[in-house]
């Protein structure tokens, strides 16, 4: 069973992210209506000061949605952004003090999402909102079913699973997502 929930969890993350709508929940970042912002080179942050993009950012949505804001990106684009420091020297995304905690960028959580896209030319590797715009609807849970017949000739038992899921955004003001262009 749990591998089957991992299987779902997998296909159901990238559904969330970039689904189409057709047979499969919509996805945040294939939404119309979401506000973007431009790093201001073509396919990078940029060399000065690339921050200052992500804090233009945070500052384009409504105060009431920005402090109830994640941060959403993947991985390696983290690792880039992990990287920056102000003035002083500190670090931009801070690790948590307490367990558990989420890693913090600007005072707001930071959410890993493996299938946002890496920074590179017309990419869109960040996405910065409220995610109460974001509706998931899980119509019908995770089940399974035993069938002993089908491959008993192989002395094997088929499982079969089902699990019926929907996504879209609703408030589309309450997010704003990066372009790396120029």
């Amino acid at each position: 069973l749990s591998d089957f929930a991992e299987s779902f969890a997998r296909t159901e993350g990238l559904a969330f992210v970039k689904g189409t709508g057709a047979g499969q929940p919509f996805g945040i970042m294939a939404a119309s209506g979401i506000a973007e912002l431009k790093t201001g080179v073509a396919a990078n942050f940029p060399a000065s000061n690339p921050a200052d993009v992500l804090i233009a950012m945070y500052h384009k949505i409504t105060t009431t949605y920005a402090q109830s804001g994640v941060w959403m990106m993947n991985r390696n684009t983290l690792a880039i952004v992990r990287q920056w420091k102000d003035g002083n020297g500190r670090y931009l995304v801070l690790d948590p003090i307490t367990a558990g905690a989420p890693s913090t960028l600007l005072g707001r959580p930071v959410v890993e999402m493996p299938d946002m896209d890496d920074i590179g030319a017309g990419t869109y590797p960040i996405l910065f909102g409220d995610m109460q715009g974001y509706r998931i609807i899980d119509r019908v849970g995770l089940t399974t079913l035993r069938d002993p017949y089908s491959l008993a000739v192989n002395g094997q038992v088929r499982f079969h699973a089902r699990k019926r899921v929907g996504a879209d955004v609703t408030h589309p003001d309450r997010f704003i997502k990066l372009k790396c262009a120029a």
